[in-house]
Formats: structure tokens, sequence, C-alpha cells
């Protein structure tokens, strides 16, 4: 499966499949954080792991200076024509979440839509983590959105079927050394596409232990974009609010 992540969120197809993570999710999740976090007025914000720029926009439009950066140049282009658009002022630009190449202090950083536990080591998965505790400021924030485990594990659909655009597109799914897998087969006319998700699935309490371990506790907690309150057994996201 090696670096899935390059093939995959390059490709033309990325967002024809999750399309349903639409506006309206990345609208509820900006009004979730500006509701419960206190951002001053020229905070510094940086969002990790970007991919089309929907939130770095957003926060921008309300004056803030904006960074986003994302490993997918495919992405990062649809960002680009995006801010273009509506003149926005935020900043993109291309970069491995393990190392990112900047040295600024920001009020608020953000990790956004499972941009999170695709690699084979803790130290590689929690790399953005201690970034942040270097650059972010005493009493910034840190906003995380991974899926919940628990949900994953209880209500995982192994195979499912869809059409868009004329092309069929299969997933089929499974959980692996504590990783939930899956293959992408898109089918259009004569031609076979394969591409690859797998992410690490951490437990709510093993990342409590590791945001902890560099400088950082939970001040609030959520279950999906509604903000309804996180329930490990029955919530479909974990959305935790970290402060330095």
């Amino acid at each position: 499966m090696g670096d899935w992540y390059k093939d995959w969120f390059a490709s033309e197809f990325y967002l024809k499949v999750y399309a349903h993570r639409n506006n309206a999710d990345a609208e509820n999740l900006f009004k979730l954080i500006l509701n419960n976090i206190e951002i001053p007025t020229n905070a510094k914000i940086l969002d990790a792991a970007c991919g089309n720029g929907r939130h770095s926009i957003k926060f921008a439009e309300l004056g803030y200076k904006v960074i986003g950066f994302d490993l997918s140049k495919t992405l990062l282009q649809v960002a680009q024509k995006s801010k273009l658009k509506c003149n926005s002022t935020a900043f993109f630009f291309c970069s491995d979440i393990r190392n990112i190449p900047i040295k600024k202090t920001f009020n608020l950083i953000l990790n956004l839509f499972t941009s999170f536990g695709y690699f084979k080591t803790d130290s590689e998965n929690f790399a953005l983590v201690d970034f942040a505790s270097k650059n972010l400021s005493v009493g910034g924030y840190f906003v995380f959105d991974y899926l919940n485990p628990e949900f994953v594990k209880k209500n995982l659909i192994e195979s499912s079927e869809k059409i868009i655009d004329r092309k069929r597109i299969i997933e089929r799914r499974k959980i692996k050394n504590n990783r939930v897998e899956k293959e992408i087969v898109i089918i259009e006319d004569e031609f076979r596409h394969r591409y690859f998700e797998s992410v690490q699935l951490y437990s709510f309490q093993e990342i409590l232990t590791m945001f902890k371990h560099f400088g950082f506790y939970s001040i609030k907690e959520f279950g999906n974009y509604s903000g309804d309150i996180y329930n490990e057994n029955s919530s479909e996201r974990m959305i935790i609010i970290f402060k330095k």
C-alpha cells in the first residue's frame, strides 16, 4: 500500500468520491470552532493538511492571517482557484505534514476531516502535534477532527458501490492491524483505477495521552459537526479542542 496518500489525494477522482463532505459540513465545523474558542482579532492560523482550502478561506474572510498547506498539489490548485475567485488573503503552499518548513507562532492550528493517522509510526503521525507544541502561542488552540475508532469498528460497511458522473465506484473496507483500510476501485469505460486508504485507529484515551505529552489539554469534545457531546461508543467523529 505504501505512500497511498500521495496517489489518492493527487488523483482527479478524490473530490468526486468525497463529494458528500460538502460545504454544509465545512460550514458547521467552522461555526463549531468559532462558537467554542476565543480567537484574537489579529490571530495567525495554520490549516494543516488543508485540502481544497475551504476552512482556510472562510477564516481568512474574517480577517485572520491564514496559512494552509497540503501535500497534494491537485487539491492545492483547487484551493488557489477558490482563493482567487473570492479574492481571499489565505496563503497556500505544498508540504509534508511530518516536516513543515516554517517557523512562526500561531494562535490556532487546525487539523480537520481525518487528516491524521496515515503513517506507520506514532512519531510520524504525531509530528504535527510536536510542531504545534513549538509553534503555538501559550494559550493557543489546536482543533483536532478525527474519526471515532469505536464507531468505525461497530459500523464498518465492508463493501459499497455508487455511480458518480457515469463512473462506477466500488469501496471495500476492513480493519487490519488496528488500521481501517479501504480499497477504492473506479471503473470508467474500459479503464479501471485502483487506490487505497489506511488510517491508524487511535483511541480517545491514546489521543489525550499523546497530546498531553506535548503540553496540550482538552477543553471541549464533540461527536459530530453539529456540536453534540462526544460519546466514545456512539459518536461518528472525535472532535477535540485542545489548549496549550
